[in-house]
């Protein structure tokens, strides 16, 4: 009779929690479209060079562009002039 104790206390074990839930969160804060405010009104090539996240989007008029949402992903909206009108997040 002891033995079938034994097995629902292993079982047990498994619920507790061992304080290793230790996540790294990333969020918004990568991408910050204020620090590239600058680029609007300047023309797409003069982005070489200047410092932007892993993540990025150059947007032409009539580009086709996923729907998903990576807040680490800097978006640079461009004219049809080549002239970045907007830089976003997402």
């Amino acid at each position: 009779m002891k033995r079938f104790i034994f097995v629902p206390l292993i079982g047990l074990t498994a619920c507790l929690e061992t304080g290793e839930n230790t996540v790294e969160m990333k969020g918004s804060e990568t991408c910050d479209p204020a620090a590239f405010e600058f680029l609007i009104g300047q023309q797409e090539e003069s982005m070489p060079g200047i410092l932007t996240p892993d993540e990025l989007r150059v947007l032409k008029p009539n580009s086709v562009m996923t729907m998903d949402h990576n807040p680490e992903r800097l978006n640079v909206f461009l004219d049809d002039g080549g002239t970045i009108t907007k830089v976003t997040c997402g």
